[in-house]
């Protein structure tokens, strides 16, 4: 097993829905224990994940599961950091408000908006479309027709009307696209965003760390292809779909735990080549693109 950098693992970046958690949205076994030896063997467990506050805040109230990782979490695929010693949000992006008015002017009825944190619906099929994908109390989303709760700082908008042209709806509107077909929604996020950036950006500003030449990073989906392309070392978990297979060193078959149980980073053989150039970075580059479903990422393996 080899890494691509030529520094220690310090950090494991996890994600959350389909790593840590099962199909049934129930935690894997014994994370606590694995987080615990992470830390003992001086590599600091994140998690980064595409849920918003909203939604997270639901996933693990008490910290019984979560409670070994580090405080501050990732959310809105890396976009937005929630301390969860304090609550308060740091947002790193943010969409133009022009980004919603178009939305609006188009006759778009079904959306729901993260706003400052909070889920903002404008039609109540939309909001129970939303609880009902990440299995959210219903008072978690609030109706709102004309979105006047939606003044805040705009991270993301949720869009569960059929329109196959939301990028030319959008011409002029910086802005990333990312189509869940679980939930048959597309979800519109501020340009720039990726799990990778995100996570080197927070490393650089909570930890006086430059690249994710440190990382180990797990996943399963598409949008943490470039995360696991550009850590020093990417593992796609068992079931993991072909974005995040693709851009990974390691295809897991057994469960995340049961790696995690006999995974000693210390003795991780160490390569020359530089971080992201075996799953298609090039340059080093966090973000090339593996996020975004149907957009090519140069220097696939």
């Amino acid at each position: 097993m080899s890494v691509r950098s030529g520094s220690a693992l310090r950090f494991a970046a996890f994600d959350l829905d389909g790593t840590l958690l099962a199909v049934d949205g129930t935690f894997r076994p014994d994370l606590t224990r694995r987080f615990l030896g992470l830390r003992r063997q001086g590599v600091v467990p994140l998690l980064v994940t595409g849920r918003t506050a909203g939604s997270f805040r639901h996933v693990d109230p008490d910290g019984a599961h979560l409670g070994a990782l580090e405080d501050r979490v990732l959310l809105s695929d890396g976009n937005v950091v929630l301390n969860r010693a304090t609550g308060a949000l740091t947002t790193l992006r943010s969409l133009p408000a022009a980004a919603f008015g178009r939305l609006a002017e188009a006759g778009l009825s079904n959306l729901v908006a993260e706003v400052d944190g909070a889920l903002v619906a404008t039609s109540r099929r939309a909001a129970l479309q939303y609880t009902r994908g990440y299995a959210l109390p219903r008072s978690e989303v609030v109706v709102e027709p004309g979105l006047d709760r939606a003044a805040g700082t705009l991270t993301g908008v949720t869009v569960f009307d059929t329109c196959p042209d939301l990028d030319v709806l959008l011409t002029g509107v910086p802005h990333e696209i990312d189509r869940i077909g679980a939930f048959g929604a597309a979800v519109i996020r501020p340009e720039g965003t990726c799990k990778a950036s995100g996570l080197a950006e927070y490393l650089s500003r909570y930890w006086g760390r430059s690249g994710l030449d440190t990382v180990v990073a797990f996943g399963d989906a598409h949008n943490d292809g470039c995360l696991l392309g550009s850590a020093a070392l990417g593992v796609a978990v068992a079931g993991a779909d072909e974005v995040a297979v693709r851009h990974s060193d390691i295809r897991l078959t057994e469960p995340i735990e049961t790696f995690l149980a006999t995974f000693e980073p210390a003795l991780v053989r160490r390569a020359t080549h530089q971080a992201g150039s075996v799953a298609g970075g090039g340059a080093g580059e966090p973000c090339f693109g593996a996020h975004v479903r149907g957009r090519p990422a140069g220097g696939d393996r």
